[in-house]
Formats: structure tokens, C-alpha cells, sequence
């Protein structure tokens, strides 16, 4: 006998589970030169590696307890660095710049953007009045949207 019949077919059919499965990508060793580069800006780091689809290296790891991300090309050149800030973890020259310029704002989280073709800023997600918005800030805490 089958396990459920479905409405007047003449037929019927087992009824399979459901269950959701979750996709975990395998962990994958950066080539040598990519990891050499990482090693050498993040010396005592612990990584787990992705490799894009443009074929860049990405290492994600936490240090100083922020998320961190870097990524390299495949000769192992450093293209960029993104670090993921809670809102308390924020430095204080870009939380100070936020509340002066919105004193009624509310900050969410940000993000330090490095990068090799430009100087650093931070993104910082913030809600004022019920608007979500992200403000660029240099290091120096001046904005630059």
C-alpha cells in the first residue's frame, strides 16, 4: 500500500520528508602564495578560505573580536580588507562625527573598507527618524558622502 493518496488519481504516492537542508561549503586551502601574503598582514590568524567567482581568495576570521574579511587574487595581491564593527566597537572619532551631524541618530553597525586603490573609510549604518541610512566616514572622522 502507498503511505498517501492524493485526491481521485488512480494512483498513489509515499509521502517524503521535508526536512531542510542546510549548505555548508567545504573548507578550502588558499594556494601558497595567497596564504603566504595573508600570513604576512595577519600573522597569528586562523582563517577559513572562499574562492570567488572572479577567482579572488577570501579568508574570513575574527580578531579582536571583529568579523574580519581579506582578499587577495590569485598571485596572492592583497585587494581589499572589510571589517564588521558592532556599534560599541566603532572608534570613537567616527561615532563622535555621527552624533554631532545626527544627533538623533541611532547607529546599527559599520563596516572598515580598505582597499589598495583607496584611502580607508568606515560605512556606517544608521537610523534616524525611522529612515535607514549608511554614512562614509574617513578615518580622521570626516564625512565624505
Amino acid at each position: 500500500m502507498c503511505g498517501v493518496v492524493y485526491f481521485r488519481h488512480n494512483f498513489c504516492t509515499t509521502e517524503k520528508s521535508l526536512k531542510k537542508s542546510k549548505i555548508v561549503a567545504n573548507k578550502t586551502a588558499a594556494p601558497t602564495v595567497v596564504n603566504d601574503a595573508f600570513k604576512q598582514n595577519f600573522e597569528t590568524t586562523e582563517a577559513n578560505w572562499t574562492k570567488t567567482s572572479a577567482g579572488h581568495w577570501v579568508a574570513k576570521f575574527v580578531k579582536d573580536e571583529v568579523k574580519t574579511s581579506a582578499e587577495y587574487d590569485k598571485d596572492g595581491s592583497w585587494v581589499a580588507t572589510r571589517s564588521q564593527y558592532e556599534a560599541d566597537k566603532l572608534p570613537e572619532t567616527v561615532t563622535a562625527t555621527i552624533k554631532t551631524k545626527y544627533p538623533d541618530a541611532t547607529i546599527k553597525d559599520g563596516w572598515k573598507i580598505e582597499r589598495a586603490d583607496i584611502a580607508a573609510y568606515y560605512k556606517v549604518n544608521i537610523q534616524e527618524n525611522g529612515a535607514e541610512k549608511a554614512v562614509l566616514i574617513n578615518e580622521t572622522g570626516t564625512i565624505t558622502e
